[in-house]
């Protein structure tokens, strides 16, 4: 049976989630990861966020906003293993979308403040050459807790509390957004994913309903959502990128039957068609972005305590 969001209390929802992160907590720069590892520990974040997106374009990584730097947008440079503090965002933001689109990075929606979970329709652009900031047509529902992931000609918007739960997708060339088919279970803490002219809703949470392990499959030529493999492990504010063809699924957290945050790392391979166990991560973390630069997966910042902020500015990387 199709779940919809059709008001849920959003206000009840989000100050309940408010109670969650009761404290906010800037700590030390990026630990040294055991050798033989499998993963590499680079250059500490300059502001130490969580629950931010990041995006990748023409060889660094752009990180806007989250809890810890709302107004905060720092990009890291993965050859010179630096980063660099750009013009703020526009409005404050945490729990946002971000993708890299025709050499620019996209924002959309988040709340305001620790304080202010109302979500929000702004969306606006970056353009790295200038470092600019500009304003484009706001998104037709407010949103926070989703992803944004870019497919063809299009952004999409996957997930998120506020509106109607439907697939939202923006046209920069037209600067114009249409609504889709919703998603069979609304989700928000989620993940998402571009693979084979596809897109992949991976995971969440949901009032009333938990941690998600399903994951939905939506085809752009039908405008229809479809039951993918799902995950070995329900987990929310996870991460996941696509890396040689492969999604990688990693961290998150469970509040709804215990208390955890996840270092576990799965990956979906097409050929197979279902998650297989990889390497877990040196350290569990959630509201953590992942992104693949070069081959390699990078995990950026994070809180590595569930239910609550605890950012230490760690940045990680694995290759296959």
């Amino acid at each position: 049976m199709r779940r919809r969001n059709s008001g849920l209390e959003i206000s009840h929802f989000l100050l309940a989630l408010f109670g969650i992160f009761i404290a906010a907590c800037q700590a030390e720069r990026a630990e040294t990861v055991p050798s033989g590892s499998g993963w590499q520990s680079h250059a500490g974040m300059l502001t130490p966020r969580s629950e931010m997106p990041a995006a990748a374009l023409e060889g660094k990584i752009y990180v806007p906003g989250g809890f810890g730097g709302e107004s905060a947008f720092e990009a890291y440079d993965v050859l010179a293993n630096e980063w660099e503090a750009l013009a703020p965002l526009p409005e404050s933001r945490h729990h946002l979308m971000a993708a890299a689109f025709g050499g620019e990075i996209y924002i959309f929606g988040g709340g305001r403040s620790l304080a202010d979970w109302r979500p929000s329709e702004q969306a606006f652009v970056h353009a790295p050459g200038d470092g600019s900031w500009r304003a484009v047509r706001p998104m037709p529902e407010a949103r926070l807790g989703g992803a944004a992931v870019a497919l063809g000609d299009f952004i999409y918007i996957v997930g998120g509390v506020g509106g109607s739960g439907a697939l939202l997708r923006y046209d920069p060339a037209r600067d114009a957004w249409a609504s889709l088919a919703a998603l069979e279970q609304v989700r928000e803490h989620t993940a998402a994913a571009a693979l084979e002219g596809h897109l992949y809703a991976i995971g969440g949470r949901w009032e009333g309903v938990g941690e998600l392990a399903s994951v939905e499959v939506y085809d752009p030529a039908r405008d229809v959502w479809t039951a993918g493999a799902p995950l070995n492990r329900a987990r929310a504010g996870h991460a996941a990128a696509v890396v040689e063809g492969k999604i990688v699924v990693l961290g998150g957290e469970v509040l709804s039957f215990s208390r955890e945050t996840l270092d576990s790392v799965e990956v979906f391979d097409p050929q197979e068609g279902g998650w297989a166990t990889a390497q877990a991560m040196p350290v569990p973390l959630h509201g953590v972005p992942a992104v693949e630069v070069g081959g390699r997966l990078y995990v950026i910042g994070g809180s590595d305590r569930a239910g609550g902020i605890e950012n230490r500015g760690r940045v990680l990387s694995w290759g296959p």
